[in-house]
């Protein structure tokens, strides 16, 4: 039995099962430490673990992606949206139809790569930007890959958790289960850094957008979002109004450094409040 699963999020092809478990333990217990929850000594994880699924030569063990190197379609608009959601007084109006140099992707697109990189996001390289969009998109749109980390999810859940802890892309895996599962023992879903209020990721997992929320996870009855004001892939913070229930959203003050990074969030005030009451 575990008290939290924990779902991981994009780059985590080079760690592994254990490295999860122990780092992402130890962070957990740091939090609760610190807002006195009394059981934090002996509070149990089970890690929804799907890093290594990346690993069979579609990622490449040195993510040297180029922008030439965007799938038309979802992957270009995940670069785009990702591009376009970030609170920026100089954003220009890149044009979406136009070819651009060498002719090999629009200009949106190279637009959407520049700016990212003008603002270091996600460390301001090329390999790591088009690197968390194909991982992303390869998620939604990959039917055998999203089957394997789907039945990873389904492995974790029969430890009977209370709660449930995801990061990052694991906020979409996570809602993504959730969501097409009846009640389970979890009770509180808590995201962290999610891009689920991106538009195209939203989309793919709910085309009826324009027409209505998103559908509620069954059986949870607490969902709190967690998103860090420097953190680029939440670029979306607030959740709420989103999907056909109410979700708490808050304000994490993560360093610019490390706003993105899964164990800062895991210690932050926010999360380890949330998590205390869930566990009660």
């Amino acid at each position: 039995m575990a008290d939290v699963v924990v779902v991981h999020g994009i780059f985590a092809n080079r760690s592994s099962r254990d490295e999860m478990r122990d780092t992402w333990l130890a962070a957990l217990r740091e939090g609760l430490e610190n807002v006195r929850y009394r059981e934090a000594d002996s509070l149990t994880i089970e890690c929804v673990f799907y890093g290594h699924l990346y690993n069979d030569g579609k990622a490449g063990p040195s993510w040297q992606y180029e922008v030439g190197d965007l799938e038309p379609g979802l992957e270009r608009e995940l670069l785009i949206a990702f591009a376009e959601s970030i609170d920026d007084p100089a954003h220009d109006d890149p044009a979406h139809d136009e070819a651009g140099k060498a002719g090999y992707a629009p200009r949106s697109v190279q637009w959407a790569i520049d700016f990212l990189q003008a603002r270091k996001v996600l460390g301001g390289t090329n390999a790591r930007i088009l690197g968390f969009v194909k991982q992303v998109a390869r998620y939604l749109r990959d039917p055998e890959f999203k089957k394997k980390v789907q039945a990873e999810f389904s492995a974790a859940m029969e430890s009977g958790p209370r709660v449930v802890v995801a990061h990052s892309l694991g906020s979409v895996v996570a809602y993504d289960w959730l969501r097409s599962h009846g009640p389970t023992s979890a009770k509180t879903l808590v995201t962290l850094g999610s891009p689920l209020g991106l538009r195209p990721v939203l989309r793919e997992l709910h085309p009826y957008l324009d027409a209505c929320p998103a559908p509620w996870p069954p059986g949870i009855d607490t969902w709190v979002n967690v998103a860090a004001k420097e953190d680029a892939v939440a670029t979306v913070k607030k959740l709420n109004g989103l999907f056909a229930g109410e979700i708490r959203d808050l304000t994490a003050a993560n360093s610019r450094g490390t706003a993105h990074d899964a164990l800062v969030y895991l210690k932050n005030v926010r999360t380890a409040e949330s998590v205390k009451v869930a566990l009660g």
